[in-house]
């Protein structure tokens, strides 16, 4: 296979080395786990003294550690004994290393490899020099554990170096599940789970205090200890035990996850039914913790955090950490035991108290605060919510809470009297908020006292940054209906404090930020907080990324609250962000449904035109001859064909563009929770399912009669009847369970739809009725997230607790393949255009898209570099890459910048790696420059790095840095507040924040260092910018997220270099035809299929207040790439004020609505006049904008 031409990474090179000091030994013991050796250090060292060598395994994962200590260590020993967990990929230059040892020593010790886990028990097993009965035995004694059976198999060891190996005893089995304390009876139930290795190594330091905290609280505690919560023994005998005395809390410090498919997740953890905490022991130090602002280290996270969400935990804290003893001489060895943190075990135990009260009070008594989010901090902005109708949802959900006993009184009607009601108070917005009274407010000597109780870094860090001498007292922004507080979450403090954006990504929050929820907590009292829509603000504040601490300001904010979050089920990567530092629990909700954009007006009118001239062409060519004419001049006055590709104005090629737009997918509403889409938008819904092909299921519209994969085949009205076929096919589907008479995959996609996609779509009311069960403490059950329209119809249905992928998997091989192709397909692009492929180019990666698609962003990046991942054959996890040779690659390699998101920083830190070893692999290749431009910059700044005084190894390593992000405990590029604070004036502005908020590289070892200059020099040098969306479920102008990302790389380059990067926008909502598009031709695709579309608009209009709020966000976000790119036309912006602005409907509905919202778009238009975005408006339509704002104003005040 050609792969064996290729150069292994080694990714392991690159961690930490840590080199062996000890001295041989006779016998060597080497271990991946601390039971393992501490258990062995203390049973073992007594017998064999200075015989016997023990170390940890994992530091022999790094190369020129392993062979140290082979050289060192194990060549002079008589029996080798190792534990190892993985398989063997995990630790391949050390197993090497030995193969090498026994190929090339005359005299070398035995070897006796066993695994710590059973699948890799026989990859490992074979490179032993035991018989495959003497291998079990040995494992048998770890395996069951406890003291005994590791001083049995202390004796083996004596044994087998007397060859004795027929004579070893057998271990002692010992149960795999038990009881290690139960306290007294008490106001309430908690259950604490532990591993059995624990137990019987007794390092049971953290279990007694947890116990002990429990306890304080009124728990009756039982702790159990297992082997494995997997173990189907373990939970029948939990199950048992909750019948006769129910948990109303479990709190377990088990690792990974017990559920690996959908059956076993529905059948333990929710028969329990109870909130289950995941509290575990860290395995670093308390120092080591303290000192990393991601929380843990990367494999932690996958272990401890990602695997158990899963199974629906809630992720808390870590309780304690591993500490090191004292050394045991005679080993040279110093075993870890866990310490636990009292700070953090107290948090814990009052987490859990928390939840338990939720089960004990009755509904009428419960307290629950409702955040609505809102950014930017205007009155036409009020609950921000992905893809949501949040008024009309927060009234459902508060309507479900009265129907369940809660005290709400009064309802508001519906969504628009809420924000009314809302509104009519003091808000955020202080310019309309002139005169309106202020419903609740924190007196100021209340929240000094409050003050005083904070960690006094973070008491000196608030009063360097903000003002915290007033006398006023501080405003709580909201209303109290009942026992319901429905709040407005404040500004996180960049609009307050606009100079900031430009030096300080980490600023505290303002101190009426912590105001607002102590005044929740403390002062309202809620039992719970429910944050409602993606997303707020709360888990994007500084801090550790996970395991947050007491200094952290999410924790000092919602400290230990039950937190409930409906959030859209397409969003994995922002929904872990608000799991793992706020522990919310998610309620998923479906994604508005889409359909068909279709054409209308002059587009409509040319299709007709073009629909005829095909017709006539062959037929009556007079007519065709007629109709080209009366084309040419439609286009010659449409504004739209400005839009159309320079030069490609012929017959086809209009053709094509209208196709793009008439077949784009665009929302045809916005979902209200707990709501099923009916009718019309049910087929909708449906359509967008079964439309795109998924493993081996093909696309409906493929299959159905005269159904084509390229629609463009087709002629208009071609695609028109299959539209029709395909939504009368999916309306007798839903009538009729069979039809004999169609083809066989029509019937299995039939059946897929009645089984399958009709019923889980109607589950959606069970989005209220969980977030309902949620505030009773009970367990809601989890399920996976991604797009649904790209085939993920197992995120369905929706009203779960979501989890995300397992982030060891990076990138997935089906996620490759798509990366691959959209690399390639990238690279024809730019050659075709410029006669070249591109040497240099700047990439973005989120976490949340290659949550979804299973790393398509890194398989690209990875490919475009010449790389390839290499995976382990049993588990699917990446291990390491390889380098392609030229010959194989067949081009050049492109030197590629990475601006990674916060978010992805945060999740994916082995990745992380990876992405940041490739380019030090890349510049040890002794390759020409103009096939390798990435080695040909490192040898040119590497010289002049060492001339500016850097030693040669640190201009080597800085030279090759290429993975650049935000600084820890910050996220986001800062655009997006400086250009709402209007705090900006040109490119260069924009360049200084962009570079400042993502200056941070970052390193193969892990580290992380600010290198602004750095950063400013490596977009100097970038041609081609490039950003890729995965799914039509939204698009770039509903979100502030692409123009801050790939707009801002654009803005930036431009400053520092003088001239724009080529800017391309990568589509793969269907991964098996991938399609790269320019930014500008992806700009103009939304805005004909969705901004200017009256489909659109009037569908917008359905949802009132939130609809207006849509229209006015979409301004916005053109607002911003314009900004950011230049790319937006005057046409476009006259259009836009036409449609969405100035026409009598329009102007109507949003003065009925949400007139605040009205009066922000029209400044922002103006705005872009002003600025000379919008370069030539018309005086007609500045004129009409002008007035409406003065009428706005007057009647606004």
């Amino acid at each position: 296979m050609h792969w064996t031409a290729a150069q292994p990474g080694c990714l392991d090179t690159e961690r930490e080395l840590i080199l062996s000091e000890q001295t041989p030994g006779e016998i060597v013991f080497l271990s991946a786990a601390d039971t393992d050796l501490a258990s062995v250090a203390s049973l073992w060292g007594n017998r064999f003294g200075n015989r016997l060598r023990i170390a940890h395994a994992f530091p022999l994962r790094q190369p020129v550690a392993a062979d140290h200590y082979i050289e060192k260590v194990i060549r002079h020993a008589k029996l080798v004994i190792t534990r190892l967990l993985g398989g063997r990929a995990y630790f391949a230059h050390f197993i090497q290393g030995l193969i090498d040892l026994k190929d090339e020593a005359v005299q070398c010790p035995q070897l006796l490899i066993l695994s710590g886990a059973g699948p890799e028990e026989e990859e490992l097993g074979v490179l032993s020099d035991f018989a495959p009965a003497i291998r079990q035995r040995m494992s048998d004694f770890f395996n069951h554990g406890g003291a005994e059976n590791m001083i049995r198999a202390g004796e083996c060891l004596e044994l087998l170096l007397r060859n004795r190996g027929n004579e070893l005893p057998q271990a002692t089995s010992m149960p795999e599940f038990g009881i290690y304390k139960s306290t007294p009876p008490a106001d309430r139930r908690a259950w604490l789970c532990f591993y059995r290795a624990t137990y019987q190594t007794s390092d049971l330091a953290v279990v007694d205090a947890m116990c002990e905290a429990l306890e304080k609280r009124r728990f009756q505690v039982r702790c159990f200890y297992s082997f494995s919560l997997r173990n189907p023994a373990a939970q029948s005998e939990l199950l048992r035990l909750s019948q006769e005395s129910p948990p109303d809390v479990v709190l377990t410090m088990q690792s990974f996850s017990i559920c690996m498919n959908e059956e076993n997740r529905l059948s333990f953890l929710e028969q329990l039914g109870c909130p289950v905490l995941q509290v575990p022991a860290a395995l670093c130090s308390r120092e080591a913790w303290l000192n990393n602002p991601a929380g843990l280290p990367p494999a932690e996270i996958a272990m401890n955090v990602s695997l158990p969400e899963i199974d629906g935990r809630v992720f808390s804290t870590v309780a304690g950490f591993k500490e090191e003893d004292q050394l045991i001489a005679d080993v040279q060895f110093r075993a870890k035991r866990l310490k636990p943190d009292l700070g953090q075990v107290g948090f814990i135990a009052e987490t859990a108290l928390r939840w338990a009260r939720l089960r004990e009070l009755p509904n009428a008594e419960k307290k629950v605060a409702v955040i609505l989010s809102n950014y930017p901090n205007r009155d036409g902005r009020i609950g921000n919510g992905v893809g949501l109708d949040t008024p009309a949802s927060t009234v459902n959900f508060l309507r479900q809470l009265r129907a369940e006993g809660y005290a709400v009184e009064p309802l508001p009607q519906d969504g628009e009297e809420l924000m009314h009601w809302l509104q009519s108070g003091f808000t955020n917005d202080r310019e309309q908020s002139y005169g309106k009274p202020c419903r609740q407010e924190i007196k100021r000597t209340r929240f000094e006292s409050f003050l005083h109780t904070l960690p006094r870094n973070r008491r000196d860090e608030l009063e360097k940054n903000w003002a915290l001498n007033s006398s006023d007292d501080i405003p709580v922004i909201g209303l109290r209906i009942g026992n319901v507080f429905l709040g407005i979450q404040p500004p996180r403090g960049f609009s307050l404090q606009p100079q900031a954006i430009y030096h300080s990504p980490t600023l505290p929050p303002p101190p009426e930020y912590l105001a607002f929820y102590f005044w929740i907590r403390e002062i309202f009292g809620a039992h719970a907080v429910v944050h409602f829509g993606k997303h707020g603000n709360l888990e994007w504040l500084p801090g550790r990324s996970v395991a947050l601490g007491e200094t952290d300001y999410p924790r000092l904010c919602l400290g230990p609250l039950p937190h409930l979050y409906p959030f859209i089920v397409n969003n994995p990567g922002e929904g872990m962000q608000a799991k793992r530092r706020t522990a919310a629990v998610i309620v998923d909700h479906l994604t508005p449904p889409l359909t068909r954009a279709g054409l209308y007006e002059d587009l409509e009118k040319i299709e007709r035109l073009l629909e005829e001239h095909a017709h006539c062409l062959s037929l009556y060519p007079t007519r065709a001859a007629e109709l080209e004419r009366e084309i040419e001049k439609s286009l010659a006055t449409a504004s739209w064909s400005q839009d159309l590709p320079d030069g490609a104005k012929s017959i086809e090629a209009v053709g094509n563009f209208l196709c793009e737009i008439k077949e784009s997918q665009i929302r045809s509403g916005l979902h209200v929770l707990g709501e099923k889409p009916v009718g019309e938008k049910e087929i909708d819904f449906l359509l967008s399912l079964l439309r795109v092909p998924s493993g081996d299921r093909p696309g409906l519209l493929e299959v159905l009669p005269g159904g084509v994969v390229d629609l463009q085949k087709l002629a208009a009205s071609e695609r028109d009847a299959l539209d029709r076929k395909a939504r009368a096919w999916i309306a007798d589907a839903l009538r009729r369970g069979q039809a004999t008479e169609e083809s066989t995959d029509l019937q299995r996609l039939r059946v897929l739809l009645r089984a399958q996609l009709a019923p889980r779509l109607s589950q959606c009311d069970a989005e209220l009725r969980n977030l309902v069960r949620g505030l009773s403490g009970k367990f809601l059950p989890p399920g996976p997230a991604g797009a649904p329209t790209r085939g993920r119809i197992d995120v369905l249905p929706t009203g779960r607790n979501f989890f995300a992928i397992d982030p060891r998997v990076i990138p997935t091989q089906t996620s490759w393949r798509c990366g691959k192709a959209m690399a390639d397909l990238l690279l024809e692009r730019h050659r075709q255009e410029h006669g070249e492929y591109p040497r240099k180019l700047a990439l973005v990666v989120w976490g949340t898209s290659n949550m979804r698609t299973g790393g398509d962003d890194v398989a690209q990046a990875l490919w475009l570099r010449g790389g390839e991942p290499v995976w382990e054959n049993s588990s699917g996890r990446v291990v390491d890459f390889r380098i392609l040779p030229l010959s194989l690659l067949g081009r050049p390699r492109v030197d590629v910048l990475l601006r990674i998101s916060g978010l992805f920083r945060d999740a994916f830190g082995e990745t992380m790696r990876l992405l940041a070893t490739i380019p030090k692999r890349l510049v040890e290749q002794d390759e020409p420059a103009e096939m390798n431009p990435l080695r040909a910059s490192w040898l040119g700044d590497s010289k002049a790095l060492v001339k500016q005084g850097a030693t040669q190894s640190e201009a080597a390593r800085r030279a090759a840095l290429r993975v650049f992000s935000s600084g820890p405990g910050s996220y986001g590029t800062g655009l997006l507040p400086l250009i709402d604070a209007g705090n900006w004036n040109s490119n260069q502005d924009l360049a200084e924040v962009f570079c400042r908020w993502g200056g941070h590289a970052f390193d193969s070892d892990g580290s992380a260092s600010e290198q602004i200059g750095l950063f400013r020099a490596r977009l100097a040098e970038v041609e081609v910018v490039h950003q890729n969306q995965d799914n039509r479920e939204h698009d770039i102008l509903d979100s502030d997220d692409y123009f801050q990302f790939q707009g801002g790389l654009q803005a930036s380059i431009e400053a520092i270099r003088g001239t724009a990067p080529a800017n391309y926008h990568g589509d793969s909502s269907r991964p098996d035809q991938p399609r790269v598009r320019s930014l500008k031709e992806e700009l103009v695709r939304v805005i004909r299929s969705r901004v200017l579309n009256p489909r659109w608009i009037t569908a917008m209009r359905d949802h009132g207040y939130k609809g207006a709020f849509e229209m006015a966000a979409t301004i916005d976000y053109l607002f911003g790439y314009d900004a950011t790119t230049h790319l937006v036309g005057d046409h476009h912006y006259e259009e836009i004020a036409r449609a969405l602005l100035l026409s009598p409907e329009q102007k109507k509905f949003f003065q009925r609505h949400n007139p605040v919202a009205l009066q922000e778009a029209t400044e922002r238009m103006l705005e872009a006049a002003e600025r000379g975005l919008w370069q030539h408006p018309s005086q007609e339509i500045r004129s009409a904008l002008e007035e409406n704002l003065l009428e706005l104003q007057g009647q606004l005040e």
